[in-house]
């Protein structure tokens, strides 16, 4: 709601929120758009609950592994994979969505120039067994098309 109301006080002249933000503030009544995940690619892990534990606390493991959603977690690795080799950081305009089908995953991503003129598209297909060379390989690719027009930053 701090966001909204920095709106309201006319800080910006638009914004654009997650639904499920919206929704459970019960303000479904300000929104003016909806925008699918064609027209605009959503952060990497955008709506992906997680839940940490200790390293070497081998009885949380065993909870967590039994209430994992193994297919979110494939599409978690390929996205953070993206995003390693990406090399950016907080500020880089960036956009990247798994989608699993059966033994298949696409990886959808976006990176926007450092002075934010250009926009770099990139879709790549993989096998579920391997989310983390997907999302090296479509990081590799958007990297090679931006050429000098992004600075990796890592």
């Amino acid at each position: 709601d701090t966001r909204i109301s920095k709106l309201d006080k006319k800080y910006y002249d638009g914004i654009i929120l997650s639904k499920a933000g919206i929704k459970s503030l019960d303000l479904n009544h300000l929104i003016s758009q909806e925008f699918s995940t064609q027209e605009i690619i959503p952060s990497a892990g955008q709506g992906i609950v997680s839940i940490q534990c200790r390293e070497d606390d081998e009885d949380a493991k065993k909870i967590l592994k039994k209430i994992n959603h193994n297919e979110t977690e494939t599409c978690a690795l390929a996205e953070r994979s993206f995003l390693k080799t990406l090399g950016g950081d907080c500020d880089t305009a960036v956009g990247c969505a798994a989608i699993l089908n059966k033994d298949n995953i696409e990886l959808n991503a976006q990176l926007f120039s450092d002075d934010g003129k250009k926009v770099f598209n990139v879709v790549k297909l993989g096998k579920s067994n391997q989310p983390q060379l997907l999302g090296k390989l479509a990081g590799e690719e958007i990297l090679k098309k931006s050429k000098n027009s992004f600075a990796k930053k890592r």
